[in-house]
C-alpha cells in the first residue's frame, strides 16, 4: 500500500484516496513519535476503561489491526462490530476498509486499551441517521470517531439538522464527538460536484460536534515536538477544510468568534501525507494523510481524558473555547499560525494568532490540555 491522502469520505458518500509516492513522506508517523510530539507519553492514561465508538460505512479486518498493535507492543481492548440496519462489512470490506483501520489504528496509537464499538451502517441518508441514532440510544460509548461526511449544500439542511439533534442526544448523555473537516480546503463540495464554491464538511459544522483541521507536523530527531504548519498540497494532494456553515448559527460559546454562523473547525492535528500516518491496512503497511486521522487522534485524547478526569466529558467545543480565549490558551495547545487553505482557485483562510478557519485553536499538548479540561 502506498501513501494515500483524501480519506475524509464524503457521505453522499464515495470513498476518494489518491496514491502519494512514498519518496514524498518526509517522516511518517507512529505510535512512538505521536506520543511523544503531542505528549501523551506524558499522562498516566492508556485508555483503560473507556468505549469509544466509530462512524463507518465500510468494514475492516481485525487481523490488520491486531498486526498494528503487535508491531507496536499496545495492548489493545476489544473491538466489536455493532451493524445497524442490518449493515456488516467486515465479511467482505470495500475499498473503504482503508479508512477504518486507518480511524482504529490511530485510536490504539495513543488510547490502545480503550475499547473499540465500530458502528457500520448502509451508506444512505437514512443510513447514516439510523447510526447516529443507535449510537446515542445505546449510550456504551464516552467519545465517537467520525471521518465520513459530506459537504453541507450535498448533505441538505434538513438532513444535517436531523443528524445533528440526534448528536446531541449523544452529548447530553456525555459522548463527545470528533469529525474530520475535510479534504478540499474550504472548497468542500469539489470532489462530489466539481464545483469550486465554498463550503464546509458535515458533521464537523455540526455546533454538537468538534471539527478536526489538518496540519503538517514536524518533529525533532528524538520525536519532540517542532512545529505545525497548515496542511495545503495543493490541487493535487488536498489541503484542510474550513470556513463557515451555511446551515447551523454560531454557539453561544464561539460568540467571540463568529455572530452569525458557526465557524469550523475548532482544532486540528497531523494530516499531510508527508507527515502522514503509517497504518497496517488490507495486508500492508502504507503513510495515510488526511483529516481523517486528525480525527480519530483528537478521539484518542478525548478517551485519555475520560480516564483521567473518571467519566464522559460531553461536547467539549465550549470548554476548548474557554481556554482558547483565556490566558493559559498556550499552555493547553500548539497554535498554528502559518498557511492558509486556498485550494481549487478559491480563495480560503489563512492561519494567525489564536483561533483561524484552518486549524482552529490548533493541536494539542497533551499534559497541558488535560490539566486545564479538569
Amino acid at each position: 500500500m502506498g501513501g494515500v491522502v483524501g480519506l475524509d469520505d464524503h457521505a453522499v458518500r464515495t470513498h476518494a484516496s489518491k496514491p502519494l509516492a512514498q519518496p514524498n513522506v518526509v517522516k511518517s508517523v507512529t505510535p512512538p513519535v505521536l506520543k511523544t510530539a503531542y505528549g501523551s507519553s506524558g499522562l498516566s492514561a492508556t485508555g483503560s476503561g473507556v468505549n469509544v465508538g466509530f462512524v463507518e460505512f465500510d468494514g475492516y479486518q481485525k487481523s490488520n489491526i491486531t498486526r498494528y498493535d503487535s508491531t507496536y507492543g499496545l495492548s489493545a481492548g476489544s473491538v466489536t462490530t455493532v451493524g445497524v440496519s442490518g449493515a456488516n462489512y467486515d465479511s467482505s470490506p470495500g475499498d473503504g476498509q482503508i479508512e477504518v483501520e486507518l480511524d482504529i489504528e490511530v485510536v490504539h496509537a495513543l488510547a490502545a486499551a480503550a475499547n473499540d464499538y465500530v458502528y457500520e451502517a448502509p451508506n444512505s441518508s437514512a443510513g447514516e441517521l439510523a447510526m447516529y441514532q443507535k449510537i446515542a440510544s445505546d449510550a456504551k460509548v464516552s467519545v465517537v470517531s467520525i471521518s465520513w461526511g459530506a459537504c453541507e449544500s450535498a448533505e441538505g439542511s434538513s438532513a444535517a439538522k436531523s443528524v445533528s439533534s440526534a448528536i446531541a442526544t449523544g452529548t447530553a448523555e456525555g459522548i463527545s464527538y470528533f469529525a474530520a473537516a475535510g479534504d478540499d480546503g474550504t472548497t468542500d463540495c469539489y470532489r462530489q460536484t466539481g464545483s469550486a464554491v465554498r463550503g464546509v464538511d458535515f458533521p464537523a459544522s455540526s455546533p454538537n460536534v468538534s471539527g478536526v483541521g489538518g496540519t503538517k507536523l514536524s518533529v525533532t530527531s528524538s520525536n519532540g515536538y517542532s512545529s505545525e504548519v497548515v496542511w495545503n498540497d495543493g490541487n493535487s494532494g488536498g489541503s484542510t477544510g474550513g470556513g463557515i456553515s451555511t446551515v447551523f448559527t454560531a454557539p453561544s460559546w464561539q460568540s467571540s468568534q463568529s455572530t452569525t454562523y458557526r465557524k469550523v473547525p475548532d482544532v486540528s492535528a497531523d494530516a499531510s501525507p508527508t507527515s502522514g500516518y503509517y497504518i497496517y491496512s488490507a495486508g500492508s503497511w502504507g503513510t495515510v494523510g488526511g483529516t481523517s486521522g486528525a480525527a480519530p487522534l483528537w478521539a484518542a485524547f478525548a478517551a485519555l481524558q475520560n480516564q483521567v478526569h473518571g467519566g464522559s466529558l460531553g461536547n467539549l467545543n465550549p470548554k476548548f473555547y474557554s481556554i482558547g480565549n483565556g490566558s493559559s490558551y498556550g499552555t493547553g495547545f500548539h497554535d498554528v499560525t502559518s498557511g492558509n487553505n486556498t485550494l481549487h482557485g478559491t480563495t480560503g483562510f489563512s492561519a494567525g494568532t489564536g483561533y483561524d478557519q484552518v486549524t482552529g485553536w490548533g493541536s494539542f499538548k497533551a499534559a497541558g490540555l488535560s490539566g486545564l479540561i479538569g
